[in-house]
């Protein structure tokens, strides 16, 4: 088969992939929508409004994030910042897409293929989606625990506060160390190092714990959506904004690492019902659960829209054709 027509089918199937994730996430989230019991709408025009402002917020400072870890990795030469902010902005929001298929395996695919045309060797591409990941189960760690600390939740024996500490501890501890344990293993197989161009990732521990920090301000953002969204909603008003923001952080991270469902569908609603069961009810709880998630849909897709009208070149800066 000819290189092009092997790009033909390979885009295609990226496609049917992309169209199929859309798909089904939709239907989960009409069949949700339709079984819960949604309480009377209360929001205005302007709360609804900040609500999505602030899930856009959230969703830009991961991708915003997730491109400071490349320039801390000293990646992506070669691109002017602003350019490849916007093309990061790209590559994090058609990936991000690919997360409703279980296993994270199109998802680190999309990104090692878009970051290759921007330099980044696609063994790093791969190992940047695993180490994305730490940072943000760490960033989450640390607000969750921050969170708890403050603010108790209302059923003390759901989560253990030291528990939560040694968590967080481990989750910070598994980030600082995955680049040294990488060099390790370059040292001791110095062939799989050749093999795999690209099989190291160095970034210094004060900016990881600067990236750890931006991914905790993000989570905050994404929980305060989930209380602006639940707001909308009647019964929402007796929930303190401290315990919305707090469980759906939870709730979130417990779905971002369950490779059982594509995106955590099902299990950051349980958790939620769950750890509010006894400040709201369960039917309640799961509307604004489901309401959120709406809510984050709207926000990425459309986030996902403005993304497809930068453009990524076909090949990295230094590899680009001479000018004739």
């Amino acid at each position: 088969m000819a290189a092009s027509s092997r790009a033909k089918l390979f885009s295609l199937v990226r496609w049917a992939l992309a169209a199929l994730a859309v798909g089904w996430a939709g239907k989960q989230l009409h069949a949700a929508w339709n079984t819960a019991t949604l309480p009377a709408f209360t929001g205005s025009p302007l709360a609804v409004a900040a609500a999505l402002f602030v899930t856009w917020a959230a969703l830009l400072g991961l991708a915003t994030v997730s491109w400071a870890g490349v320039l801390a990795a000293k990646l992506g030469s070669g691109h002017p910042l602003g350019w490849l902010w916007l093309r990061w902005f790209r590559l994090w929001f058609q990936s991000y897409v690919y997360r409703y298929i279980p296993g994270k395996v199109v998802l680190a695919a999309e990104r090692a293929r878009l970051g290759a045309r921007l330099g980044i060797p696609p063994a790093t591409g791969v190992l940047l989606v695993v180490w994305e990941s730490g940072l943000l189960v760490a960033g989450a760690a640390v607000f969750g625990v921050v969170g708890i600390l403050l603010r108790p939740p209302a059923d003390e024996g759901l989560v253990s506060p030291g528990l939560a500490m040694v968590a967080a501890g481990v989750a910070l501890a598994g980030c600082l160390a995955f680049p040294v344990v990488l060099k390790l293993v370059a040292a001791r197989f110095p062939a799989l190092g050749r093999k795999v161009p690209g099989l190291l990732l160095e970034v210094p521990v004060p900016a990881q714990l600067g990236l750890v920090f931006g991914n905790a301000i993000c989570w905050l953002l994404l929980g305060l959506s989930f209380a602006l969204t639940a707001r909308l909603f009647a019964g929402a008003e007796s929930v303190d904004l401290g315990s919305l923001v707090v469980w759906f952080v939870a709730s979130y991270v417990l779905g971002q690492v369950s490779s059982v469902t594509p995106a955590g569908l099902g299990v950051r609603e349980a958790v939620l019902v769950a750890a509010l069961s006894n400040l709201a009810p369960a039917p309640l709880v799961l509307a604004w659960s489901v309401a959120a998630r709406v809510m984050q849909s709207i926000a990425e897709f459309t986030l996902l829209g403005s993304s497809l009208f930068v453009t990524i070149p076909d090949a990295p800066p230094d590899e680009a054709a001479p000018p004739r």
